[in-house]
């Protein structure tokens, strides 16, 4: 089972920001032609991107998210596959690999993998955006001790389920040597009276990247790097950065 179906029904309520949609509509009008999302989730880019009127292909493993996405918007071009290898039939001006969809591959040769194939769907000057979490020593450093048990949110979303209310709590630990982060994610889901609804845990499992790496693995797959920014705004990336997002050129 692909890592996030037992998630797809939560998704939406545990991520409905939208305060990186700008950047990519910007480079949507920027770029010539289609645009793929690769790694699309339930589509909380690639459906108001397709609804400011761009043809958009979504690329998902999970079905389970897939059917969510496809419930949202049939303007979307909805495909069921692994980034690292599917192949689309068509050539796109713009690939959106957003939201740590990059960390989920866990290895040095996937991550190749998926760069080289995001490269042949590109047209020839296309453009790839990758966004990260930037992750600091101390966020990845284990307390003496052991990991322990932390609250990451309390979210009572406004357009999914109004007047319901989703906890997450997770232990995690980072091993430097695999660069794999390992998340135990326990989720609480309340009703509109308080009472709880559901409780789950999910094991999830990604691998950390930083810009050297990633600037690397882009040029070994065919790339040139046009620019590296710490935010949605453009802000020059610095080690106090959240984020690290990179837009390379298809050489």
């Amino acid at each position: 089972m692909p890592e996030y179906d037992p998630l797809a029904d939560l998704y939406d309520l545990e991520y409905d920001h939208d305060y990186d949609l700008p950047l990519w509509l910007a480079l949507a009008e920027r770029e010539d032609g289609p645009v793929v999302e690769w790694g699309a989730g339930t589509g909380r880019l690639a459906v108001p991107l397709a609804e400011a009127g761009y043809d958009v292909t979504a690329v998902e493993v999970s079905k389970n998210m897939l059917e969510k996405g496809h419930e949202k918007s049939v303007a979307v071009r909805w495909v069921r596959g692994d980034m690292k290898d599917v192949t689309l039939g068509q050539e796109y001006g713009l690939a959106v690999c957003a939201f740590n969809s990059f960390l989920c591959l866990l290895g040095v040769d996937d991550a190749l993998a998926f760069l080289r194939n995001a490269r042949e769907h590109l047209k020839p000057g296309g453009l790839l955006g990758i966004e990260v979490s930037a992750f600091s020593p101390e966020e990845l450093s284990e307390e003496p001790g052991g990991p322990t048990l932390r609250h990451d949110f309390n979210r009572q979303p406004l357009r999914e389920a109004p007047g319901r209310t989703l906890e997450r709590f997770s232990v995690s630990r980072y091993d430097a040597a695999s660069q794999l982060l390992s998340m135990c994610l326990f989720y609480e889901l309340y009703g509109l009276a308080g009472s709880v609804e559901s409780r789950r845990r999910h094991d999830l499992t990604i691998r950390i990247v930083g810009r050297g790496e990633l600037e690397l693995m882009l040029r070994l797959a065919g790339f040139e790097v046009e620019a590296v920014y710490g935010g949605f705004q453009g802000e020059p990336f610095a080690a106090t950065s959240d984020h690290l997002i990179v837009l390379a050129r298809r050489g």
